[in-house]
């Protein structure tokens, strides 16, 4: 989780945490004026504290799930406070429900209109101050990137496209001769080296001069969550990774036989709607490459015509595919077509977390074309994953070599709370319907 957790910029941090400060106190000053002071809730109503923690985690679980700390929102200040207006209208509909169910937890309509319009004026009001604050030359801190090639570019542009990293790029030195022409007397801090180690003496005198030196991919790992495939870096699964790979089994069979125990009716009730909706099986297999390249038979509930890929290569959904039946275009955009690779998981053939598993002739086809490709075989597969809640569907090998970057930061960085991670990202996806074709 450590390593999730610090590909989130220090300033989106500050800005969730000081506008949870917001509509707590948004609700506090509702509750506040409903009941003529602070004195007069103070003797009878202390009960509230709880309540007004619902409504405010509420809300904060509305801004997350709307991307209102994502970094396309960060920059995007009149797309930003248009999502605030959901966010408020979806929480009003989610505490009406929630009272309705459990009326104990009900804070007071007046309050909570009362609360949610003040929240909205004082976030509103935070978002554009930080817009501004966040564009502010000198707020930002000055970095000098040392090399040059495809990670160096990737840098410059994250820095140059992100400004809630809070860092500006002051200069970028190839060699010894651009620092003595000026590059190397920028006002910077920070060094970022994207040189093969190891560096040479002149890129080790930079840190004699009182400049940090961090290494350039490791850098771009930490502020994307990708592995940067340009160091040739391989990167190994960790040390403790057996120990690692058995809680891994026994936290998806804790999710897998419950899920299935729970989703048999609705799986019951999906087959029928198959089976009457076009011929063929209610079931889809598929041979997939699983761990350590392992094929295995992948099970899915059928969506598309039977033979739909006759006389050719298994080939990629696409938009409104028009292979696509009816009740599977829906299952598709619910992702409900996946609910039997629960068995798969119960077998132990996938994981619940992990790299997405592909037919054999496409993950062939990425071992020629992407060097260190394999390297993701040394987990199990999984039914969501880092690479899939961050880069979404995969159709050209273009989109294979970048969630590649993202399931060997997965190799590298296991771990179950990591899997934790990416399961409350994969609700948020499953939730707004994004991805599914």
């Amino acid at each position: 989780m450590r390593s999730a957790l610090a590909c989130i910029p220090k300033r989106v941090v500050l800005l969730l945490c000081s506008e949870a400060v917001l509509v707590i106190s948004a609700l506090m000053l509702g509750v506040i004026a409903h009941w003529g002071g602070l004195g007069g809730w103070m003797l009878s109503h202390q009960e509230d504290g709880p309540r007004i923690a619902v409504v405010g985690g509420v809300c904060m679980l509305c801004m997350y799930y709307y991307d209102l700390y994502d970094s396309s929102m960060l920059i995007n200040l009149r797309l930003a406070l248009a999502r605030l207006l959901q966010v408020l209208g979806t929480a009003a509909l989610i505490l009406a429900a929630l009272y309705s169910m459990f009326p104990g937890l009900t804070l007071g309509r007046n309050i909570i209109l009362i609360g949610l319009a003040l929240a909205g004026v004082l976030v509103a009001g935070w978002r554009q101050l930080f817009f501004r604050l966040n564009r502010v030359h000198w707020l930002n801190e000055p970095v000098l990137i040392v090399g040059e090639g495809v990670l160096a570019a990737k840098l410059a542009e994250e820095f140059f496209s992100r400004p809630e990293l809070g860092v500006r790029l002051a200069g970028m030195a190839s060699e010894s001769a651009d620092l003595a022409q000026g590059a190397g007397r920028v006002q910077a801090r920070r060094a970022i080296v994207v040189l093969p180690r190891p560096w040479p003496e002149w890129v080790r005198g930079l840190g004699e001069r009182g400049l940090q030196l961090q290494d350039g991919a490791a850098v771009y790992e930490r502020i994307t969550g990708q592995v940067a495939l340009e160091a040739d870096a391989a990167p190994m699964i960790p040390p403790s990774a057996r120990m690692t790979l058995r809680r891994k089994r026994l936290f998806s069979l804790a999710v897998a036989v419950p899920g299935l125990l729970l989703a048999w009716p609705l799986m019951l009730l999906i087959s029928l709607a198959i089976r009457l909706d076009s011929p063929g099986p209610a079931l889809f297999r598929q041979r997939r490459i699983g761990w350590q390249g392992r094929p295995f038979t992948l099970f899915k509930f059928r969506s598309m015509y039977v033979n739909a890929d006759a006389g050719g290569a298994a080939r990629p959904a696409g938009f409104r595919d028009a292979r696509c039946t009816r009740v599977g275009r829906w299952l598709r955009r619910a992702r409900l077509d996946e609910l039997p690779q629960l068995w798969n998981i119960l077998r132990g053939d996938m994981s619940l977390v992990g790299p997405r598993p592909f037919v054999p002739e496409q993950e062939a086809e990425c071992v020629r074309a992407i060097p260190g490709y394999e390297l993701r075989w040394q987990v199990p597969p999984g039914a969501t994953g880092w690479a899939q809640v961050h880069h979404g569907y995969c159709a050209t090998l273009e989109d294979n070599r970048e969630k590649l970057a993202y399931d060997l930061f997965y190799v590298k960085h296991l771990s179950v709370a990591l899997d934790l991670v990416i399961l409350f990202q994969t609700v948020k996806i499953l939730l707004l319907g994004r991805g599914g074709r």
